[in-house]
């Protein structure tokens, strides 16, 4: 017998997520004169987008759980292997199959629009969104389902493929997309149901070159892509952001809002946002320890760089957190509350879109692919446009404006005066190309900062950076005592055997032993890698 939770993430039968659904009658079973059984492209597509940002923010605390977070004072959400990565297949299993979830819509609107010209933009739009989501999953677990997934009831024990395989395939279907956007013709109902570029096919050939150089970059040497050239149509010029009008209403607010700050109806969240303070390493690349940059602490933390800290699995009396989180700017003025904010930052407010990717990662990815000799052209310049596209989204408001005052070109002048001996921020400094890496990943992972924790994670996995190397032993500094807390992320509880005291990666899902057992990858949290990791 297949059950619900048998096909999951592999048979369309089941009801796609949100407003919409699209579900073929593979389950034989009553119908619910309700509940729609039938979809279109052009409704599936925006509420799949919709649905894809809102899963970005538990991939976002699963990193940022080791990146950037460290416990607060007086919760306990904090056990179950968050402390001591001793992770089991329960922790973080909705990564799994929210996304596959996600990819079914995705898979809907390809299946539907496969032999269509006047749906092309549509196709194309969701073999990248697919791209991103499988991304996702190799980025997170290595080998997964690939090309027998999404099948429906035709195969309910889908084999898993090779990461490396995945990627190159990836690779390929997003070239595919790409020459299609710089060339195509979009019907006028894309712009409606495009929430995210609003029918601007050149910014979506745009965000499958990033994402193909993403894939590149961490593939390379290791992938055989059939093509590892990067299109002359670029690098995103502005940031990906999901915005369907996120509203102040139940269920349509934003999801960072809704999630670390207010629901709808006012409240605060509760304890969710306060058991989290930032560890005082990430703090250290804002109050001058390792970099000296108020000019960004003081829109990405309340009370800037004066915010409660600690490290990670500390326990003796670790501070309080701040009310409803501490990436949530309290007003200037007044007590803040779900209608008295400062509407900039990270978590700006209930109306604002939801970014999928930085514009200052595109530049950060352009700029060490210009290092490595992947792209053409001086690293110097993508480098810093990256700092200053980082600081400008802190100052964009619910709108996505930027306040006219705001001038990221004096920033970075500043930024680079107030640091002039660091070549982690003065470019011209850094001589060697590890060390132009280093500083390229450093200012990827200030960027990411609470916003795209599991990309800061794949990319230390991938590079080591930013270092929690002691240059005076070559080793990873101690994670035992307070002394070293700005030098080093790793939890005080830590049961990793590895030599950074770090685990590698999270396991499987608990629903895939239950379901597909036999082709699950026997993998060890402390030992097994993703295929692109150090």
């Amino acid at each position: 017998m297949i059950t619900l939770n048998k096909i999951k993430y592999i048979s369309f039968g089941l009801c796609l997520s949100l407003a919409f659904t699209s579900c073929d009658k593979v389950l034989n079973i009553n119908d619910n004169p309700n509940q729609a059984t039938e979809s279109t492209p052009e409704l599936v597509l925006p509420q799949a987008l919709v649905n894809t940002s809102q899963i970005l923010l538990p991939y976002n605390t699963y990193g940022s759980r080791i990146m950037y977070f460290a416990n607060a004072g007086g919760v306990s959400g904090w056990g179950n292997g968050f402390l001591d990565y001793n992770y089991s297949t329960a922790n973080e299993a909705g990564l799994w199959s929210n996304t596959y979830n996600n990819l079914l819509d995705y898979e809907y609107v390809i299946t539907q629009t496969a032999e269509n010209d006047a749906l092309a933009a549509y196709h194309h739009a969701a073999q990248v969104m697919k791209a991103y989501n499988f991304a996702n999953l190799v980025d997170t677990y290595n080998d997964v389902p690939y090309s027998e997934a999404l099948k429906g009831n035709e195969i309910v024990h889908p084999k898993y493929d090779a990461a490396e395989e995945i990627y190159a395939d990836l690779a390929s279907k997003l070239d595919q997309a790409i020459a299609w956007f710089k060339s195509g013709t979009a019907p006028s109902s894309f712009s409606n149901a495009d929430v995210l570029f609003k029918g601007n096919i050149t910014n979506w050939a745009r965000f499958a070159n990033t994402l193909k150089l993403k894939l590149v970059l961490k593939g390379k040497g290791k992938v055989a892509f059939a093509n590892e050239t990067i299109d002359a149509v670029g690098v995103l010029t502005d940031d990906a952001i999901v915005q369907p009008t996120f509203t102040k209403i139940d269920g349509k607010q934003n999801p960072m809002w809704n999630q670390w700050a207010y629901v709808a109806s006012g409240a605060a969240v509760g304890t969710w946002g306060t058991q989290f303070v930032p560890t005082y390493f990430i703090v250290s690349f804002y109050d001058g320890y390792k970099l000296d940059d108020e000019g960004r602490a003081n829109v990405t933390f309340a009370n800037g760089i004066s915010v409660p800290k600690n490290q990670l699995g500390d326990q003796d009396d670790p501070p309080t957190g701040i009310a409803p989180s501490a990436w949530v700017l309290r007003p200037t003025s007044g007590t803040i509350s779900s209608t008295n904010y400062r509407g900039i930052g990270i978590v700006k407010g209930p109306s604002a879109g939801q970014p999928i990717m930085l514009l200052a990662e595109a530049k950060f990815l352009e700029a060490e692919a210009k290092v490595r000799g992947i792209m053409s052209g001086d690293a110097k310049v993508p480098f810093e446009d990256g700092i200053k596209a980082s600081y400008n989204y802190l100052y964009k408001n619910e709108a996505g404006a930027i306040t006219a005052t705001v001038n990221a070109t004096d920033y970075l002048a500043a930024y680079k005066a107030d640091n002039s001996t660091s070549a982690l921020v003065n470019f011209d400094l850094a001589t060697s190309n590890e060390q132009k890496i280093e500083a390229i990943i450093t200012q990827k992972y200030i960027a990411f900062n609470f916003q795209f924790g599991h990309e800061a994670w794949n990319e230390f996995r991938r590079t080591a950076y930013p270092s929690i190397i002691n240059p005076a032993t070559n080793q990873p500094y101690p994670n035992n005592n307070k002394a070293n807390a700005r030098n080093t992320f790793v939890s005080y509880g830590s049961t990793a055997t590895t030599p950074d005291r770090l685990p590698t990666r999270i396991l499987y899902p608990n629903t895939e032993f239950a379901y597909n057992q036999k082709n699950v990858p026997e993998v060890d949290k402390f030992s097994s890698k993703i295929f692109w990791a150090k």
